[in-house]
Protein backbone atom coordinates (compact mmCIF):
# COMPACT_ATOMS: atom_id res chain seq x y z
CA UNK A 1 0.00 0.00 0.00
CA UNK A 2 1.28 3.37 -0.90
CA UNK A 3 0.07 7.07 -0.94
CA UNK A 4 1.35 8.17 -3.72
CA UNK A 5 2.62 11.56 -4.46
CA UNK A 6 0.03 12.65 -6.83
CA UNK A 7 -2.85 11.80 -3.63
CA UNK A 8 -0.38 13.53 -1.66
CA UNK A 9 -0.80 16.77 -4.15
CA UNK A 10 -4.34 16.06 -4.45
CA UNK A 11 -4.67 16.65 -0.85
CA UNK A 12 -3.23 19.45 -0.46
CA UNK A 13 -4.79 21.10 -3.25
CA UNK A 14 -8.08 20.34 -1.57
CA UNK A 15 -6.94 21.66 1.50
CA UNK A 16 -6.89 25.26 -0.36
CA UNK A 17 -10.17 24.71 -1.38
CA UNK A 18 -11.32 23.07 1.84
CA UNK A 19 -9.84 26.54 3.56
CA UNK A 20 -11.57 29.23 1.13
CA UNK A 21 -14.88 27.73 -0.30
CA UNK A 22 -15.90 30.99 -1.24
CA UNK A 23 -13.94 31.55 -4.30
CA UNK A 24 -12.38 29.93 -7.23
CA UNK A 25 -8.74 28.81 -7.03
CA UNK A 26 -7.06 29.04 -10.38
CA UNK A 27 -5.03 25.47 -10.98
CA UNK A 28 -1.77 27.68 -11.59
CA UNK A 29 -2.29 29.32 -8.61
CA UNK A 30 -2.64 25.32 -7.02
CA UNK A 31 0.41 24.28 -8.44
CA UNK A 32 2.65 26.88 -7.19
CA UNK A 33 1.17 27.11 -3.55
CA UNK A 34 2.32 22.80 -3.60
CA UNK A 35 4.97 23.15 -5.34
CA UNK A 36 4.18 21.16 -8.70
CA UNK A 37 4.49 21.82 -12.62
CA UNK A 38 1.31 23.16 -13.59
CA UNK A 39 0.51 20.13 -16.16
CA UNK A 40 0.97 17.69 -13.49
CA UNK A 41 -1.99 20.18 -11.10
CA UNK A 42 -4.32 20.40 -14.53
CA UNK A 43 -3.86 16.25 -14.28
CA UNK A 44 -5.12 16.38 -10.59
CA UNK A 45 -7.75 18.42 -11.11
CA UNK A 46 -9.16 16.48 -14.00
CA UNK A 47 -9.04 13.38 -12.08
CA UNK A 48 -10.60 15.35 -8.81
CA UNK A 49 -13.25 16.38 -11.45
CA UNK A 50 -13.99 13.15 -13.00
CA UNK A 51 -14.22 11.75 -9.47
CA UNK A 52 -16.93 14.28 -9.01
CA UNK A 53 -15.04 16.01 -5.38
CA UNK A 54 -14.27 18.87 -7.13
CA UNK A 55 -15.66 21.30 -10.26
CA UNK A 56 -14.09 23.52 -12.90
CA UNK A 57 -15.38 26.78 -14.64
CA UNK A 58 -13.76 27.79 -17.73
CA UNK A 59 -12.58 31.02 -18.59
CA UNK A 60 -10.50 34.55 -17.57
CA UNK A 61 -11.77 34.20 -13.56
CA UNK A 62 -12.30 30.59 -13.97
CA UNK A 63 -10.80 28.01 -11.92
CA UNK A 64 -12.02 25.32 -9.22
CA UNK A 65 -13.93 24.86 -5.80
CA UNK A 66 -15.63 21.92 -4.32
CA UNK A 67 -18.33 20.22 -5.53
CA UNK A 68 -19.01 17.94 -2.31
CA UNK A 69 -18.90 18.88 1.25
CA UNK A 70 -15.94 18.70 2.91
CA UNK A 71 -17.82 17.63 6.08
CA UNK A 72 -19.58 14.61 3.81
CA UNK A 73 -16.26 13.23 2.12
CA UNK A 74 -13.53 10.43 4.29
CA UNK A 75 -9.98 10.60 3.99
CA UNK A 76 -9.88 7.38 2.35
CA UNK A 77 -12.65 8.54 -0.01
CA UNK A 78 -10.10 11.01 -1.77
CA UNK A 79 -7.28 8.62 -1.27
CA UNK A 80 -9.39 5.93 -3.79
CA UNK A 81 -10.53 8.69 -6.05
CA UNK A 82 -7.02 9.72 -7.01
CA UNK A 83 -5.04 6.51 -6.81
CA UNK A 84 -7.67 3.66 -6.93
CA UNK A 85 -8.63 1.08 -4.00
CA UNK A 86 -6.16 0.82 -1.32
CA UNK A 87 -5.19 -2.79 -0.91
CA UNK A 88 -2.38 -4.41 1.39
CA UNK A 89 -1.65 -7.00 -0.96
CA UNK A 90 -2.76 -8.69 -4.46
CA UNK A 91 -4.95 -10.63 -2.31
CA UNK A 92 -6.61 -8.13 -0.86
CA UNK A 93 -7.74 -6.32 -4.04
CA UNK A 94 -11.69 -6.20 -4.92
CA UNK A 95 -10.73 -8.91 -7.44
CA UNK A 96 -7.48 -10.38 -6.12
CA UNK A 97 -7.46 -13.92 -6.79
CA UNK A 98 -4.32 -16.19 -5.29
CA UNK A 99 -4.47 -20.07 -5.08
CA UNK A 100 -3.22 -20.17 -1.67
CA UNK A 101 -5.55 -17.46 -0.56
CA UNK A 102 -7.64 -19.78 1.47
CA UNK A 103 -4.89 -21.70 3.35
CA UNK A 104 -2.25 -18.97 3.81
CA UNK A 105 -1.86 -17.98 7.09
CA UNK A 106 -0.82 -14.61 6.13
CA UNK A 107 -4.06 -13.41 4.02
CA UNK A 108 -6.07 -12.60 7.42
CA UNK A 109 -3.56 -10.34 8.48
CA UNK A 110 -3.50 -8.53 5.24
CA UNK A 111 -7.09 -8.17 5.29
CA UNK A 112 -7.02 -7.27 9.19
CA UNK A 113 -4.47 -4.59 8.68
CA UNK A 114 -6.27 -3.26 5.40
CA UNK A 115 -10.12 -3.36 8.01
CA UNK A 116 -7.66 -1.21 9.92
CA UNK A 117 -6.46 1.03 7.40
CA UNK A 118 -10.49 1.83 6.27
CA UNK A 119 -11.71 1.66 9.80
CA UNK A 120 -8.83 5.15 10.16
CA UNK A 121 -9.30 6.89 7.28
CA UNK A 122 -13.11 6.75 7.09
CA UNK A 123 -13.11 8.19 10.96
CA UNK A 124 -12.11 11.32 9.24
CA UNK A 125 -13.73 13.81 6.59
CA UNK A 126 -11.56 16.38 4.45
CA UNK A 127 -13.17 19.46 6.81
CA UNK A 128 -11.94 17.24 10.32
CA UNK A 129 -8.00 16.79 8.76
CA UNK A 130 -7.96 20.02 7.02
CA UNK A 131 -9.88 22.49 10.26
CA UNK A 132 -8.35 20.29 12.80
CA UNK A 133 -11.62 19.37 14.35
CA UNK A 134 -10.57 15.61 14.52
CA UNK A 135 -8.02 13.52 15.22
CA UNK A 136 -8.38 9.75 13.10
CA UNK A 137 -9.61 6.84 15.59
CA UNK A 138 -10.22 3.29 14.71
CA UNK A 139 -12.99 0.82 16.14
CA UNK A 140 -12.26 -0.77 18.96
CA UNK A 141 -12.97 -4.03 18.30
CA UNK A 142 -9.44 -3.52 16.15
CA UNK A 143 -8.06 -3.93 20.21
CA UNK A 144 -10.04 -7.19 20.67
CA UNK A 145 -8.29 -10.09 19.25
CA UNK A 146 -11.70 -12.82 20.03
CA UNK A 147 -12.97 -9.75 17.41
CA UNK A 148 -10.61 -10.48 14.31
CA UNK A 149 -13.11 -12.99 12.28
CA UNK A 150 -15.75 -10.11 12.40
CA UNK A 151 -13.66 -7.83 10.04
CA UNK A 152 -11.55 -11.07 8.53
CA UNK A 153 -13.63 -13.72 6.72
CA UNK A 154 -12.07 -16.77 8.19
CA UNK A 155 -11.35 -19.43 6.16
CA UNK A 156 -8.74 -22.17 6.66
CA UNK A 157 -5.88 -19.94 6.92
CA UNK A 158 -7.69 -17.77 9.67
CA UNK A 159 -6.78 -18.90 13.26
CA UNK A 160 -9.80 -20.83 14.87
CA UNK A 161 -9.40 -19.70 18.11
CA UNK A 162 -10.86 -22.64 21.34
CA UNK A 163 -10.69 -22.09 24.96
CA UNK A 164 -8.73 -24.36 26.83
CA UNK A 165 -8.98 -23.86 30.56
CA UNK A 166 -9.22 -20.01 30.32
CA UNK A 167 -6.36 -20.20 28.11
CA UNK A 168 -6.72 -19.17 24.05
CA UNK A 169 -5.31 -21.81 21.82
CA UNK A 170 -4.85 -21.85 17.99
CA UNK A 171 -6.71 -24.82 16.65
CA UNK A 172 -6.00 -26.60 13.19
Amino acid sequence: MDISRKTDYALRMLSMLVKDTDSLLSVRTAADEVGVPYSFARSIQHGLVQAGIVESLRGVHGGMRLKIDPKQITLRQVVEAVQGPLVMNDCTAPEGVCSRMDGCCYHPIWSGTQALVYSYLDSVTLDDVVNCRRAPAVDTKFADREAFCSYVSCSEGCPRRKRTHGASVSAG
